[in-house]
């Protein structure tokens, strides 16, 4: 594949050196200070008129045909896919990576394989998106939960979770609640389509071995990175079963990070996506079928919401 590269150039050395595949034809590399990119990348035969600085970013989205545009971003540089959308790329050839915490990439992962070591001390697991990670405290439970929530998890992600509690560890028989987390988008959203939630898909793909309703298929997605990389493994030493993902936020948001959170919530207040809508009814309904074939006793719930 003909790749476009987007990202800062104290980034790339490491990309390539942890995970990402250098075995593509990388078309451009779009950085922030081409000497130093220059520096590095010229030595390890990548020709020095294939790397340009920012402000060419526009003219090489317009003049470079490339299959996958890969932006590579850190929490300095979060904004650098708006700007790559804003100069004309193709949402259908666009790939967001955070590479600021690789280890993040596998705690999906890493939470499946506990719950298959582990899976005969539940009797309770629980879904949903980010309000179910960090609204649920295993602590307050009579029975052990386990918590598969996940921030912008959708219902697809949902049931996948489920499925392989219930069908993935040999069925130990032990389950006797699936708590189901709603969110007022639960039914309009899916993570595949959702460009802020690209920088999601990599944990699932190396979770699951596949990706639902992205633009790139899953064989061509995983060539992207080194094969090194996607079979790394977290260990399971000192998880904490009430925060698997060690990301669940506790105390109070300033204001301003309220505001924030309430403006992202009432984006979606106009949003309508009738086919998604119909998708995620169909997955509920196979979730609650699941549910039923596996004598477990479905819970819908919908966490309340503060002011802010």
């Amino acid at each position: 594949m003909r790749i476009l590269l987007v990202t800062v150039s104290d980034l790339i050395i490491p990309s390539f050196q942890n995970c990402l595949n250098p075995e593509h034809d990388y078309c451009a590399i779009v950085v922030d200070d081409v000497e130093t990119a220059k520096k590095n990348l010229v030595p390890q035969g990548y020709p020095a008129q294939k790397i340009f600085p920012f402000y060419d970013l526009k003219e090489c989205i317009k003049n470079f045909y490339y299959d996958v545009l890969l932006c590579v971003t850190d929490p300095r540089i979060l904004e650098l896919p708006d700007y790559c959308l804003k100069y004309g790329a193709d949402i259908n050839k666009f790939v967001h990576l955070n590479l600021f915490a690789l280890h993040l990439n596998f705690l999906v992962d890493r939470a499946l394989r506990y719950y298959r070591e582990h899976s005969g001390e539940f009797e309770i697991f629980s879904t949903g998106d980010s309000r179910t990670e960090v609204g649920l405290d295993a602590n307050q439970f009579k029975l052990k939960l386990f918590n598969f929530g996940r921030a912008s998890q959708d219902f697809y992600y949902d049931y996948r979770m489920a499925k392989f509690a219930l069908t993935g560890t040999g069925g130990s028989g032990k389950i006797k609640y699936a708590l189901i987390g709603l969110s007022p988008w639960s039914f309009r959203y899916n993570e595949s389509k959702a460009k802020a939630s690209y920088l999601r898909l990599l944990q699932y793909f190396i979770a699951f071995g596949d990706i639902r309703d992205f633009w790139l298929p899953a064989d061509k997605y995983g060539s992207l990175f080194k094969k090194e990389y996607l079979n790394l493994k977290l260990g399971l030493e000192n998880v904490d079963v009430n925060n698997i993902y060690y990301e669940k936020i506790t105390g109070n948001m300033d204001f301003s990070k309220r505001m924030e959170e309430r403006k992202l919530a009432e984006a979606w207040d106009d949003k309508n996506y009738p086919e998604t809508r119909e998708e995620n009814i169909k997955i509920l309904d196979d979730y609650l079928t699941l549910c039923e074939e596996n004598n477990v006793r479905p819970i819908m719930f919908f966490l309340p919401y503060s002011e802010g």
